[in-house]
């Protein structure tokens, strides 16, 4: 008696590799689309801050974590808010915010932003980028020196890939690290590494 191989015939075959195609065509493009997701988030995260800088500023008369009365508009807060000196920037750049840390004019300009019901978040702790970063208000000169004193969403070295950075400039600005509303400390994206952290900070001026 003769023995029957069994087996896949052509089309059988053919037909699981399409649907391997396309199970990694909807994976691809879903990776696709959260990382699109998280870029205009990033976007909208410096919008969200800048309503809420100016909306502290219209009912204050001054910048937050420069406020001259901070600790005399918020009395029963805990810890009690650092005045500012008042002079019109954001000071601070060198050091992620923190609960229990010495606050710097960027870290009280966070929680005083809260304080004041415009923001979410806890104490004096740095802003969550839809990334997996941190970012903190700074007067952007402090970051980037080309850029002057203007207040700045800044987001730090730990926040955004090359990829990322070059994908919000470019949707959102120039597209050049160097120019513009958004820039990185980097003299160019460089598209072809893998993704990992930008060499750099970034801002974005509100």
């Amino acid at each position: 008696m003769k023995s029957r191989q069994s087996g896949f015939t052509l089309v059988e075959i053919a037909i699981v590799l399409v649907i391997i195609g396309l199970l990694l065509g909807g994976v691809l493009k879903g990776q696709e689309l959260i990382f699109n997701s998280k870029v205009k988030a990033s976007f909208n995260l410096s919008r969200e801050m800048s309503a809420a800088v100016n909306s502290y500023m219209d009912r204050y008369g001054q910048l937050p974590g420069d406020d001259t009365l901070a600790s005399t508009r918020f009395p029963a807060a805990a810890p009690l808010p650092v005045n500012g000196n008042g002079d019109g920037v954001i000071a601070g750049g060198a050091v992620g915010c923190a609960n229990g840390t010495t606050a710097s004019e960027q870290c009280e300009a966070l929680y005083e932003l809260r304080l004041a019901g415009f923001i979410s978040g806890q104490g004096l702790n740095s802003l969550r980028t839809p990334f997996g970063g941190q970012a903190e208000l700074a007067a952007a000169v402090n970051i980037i020196p080309a850029m002057g004193s203007s207040t700045a969403l800044f987001y730090r070295n730990t926040g955004l890939s090359y990829k990322a950075a070059s994908a919000i400039d470019t949707s959102f600005d120039d597209g050049l690290p160097t120019t513009g509303s958004f820039r990185c400390a980097v003299a160019a994206y460089a598209l072809n590494t893998p993704d990992t952290n930008v060499a750099g900070n970034c801002v974005m001026t509100l």
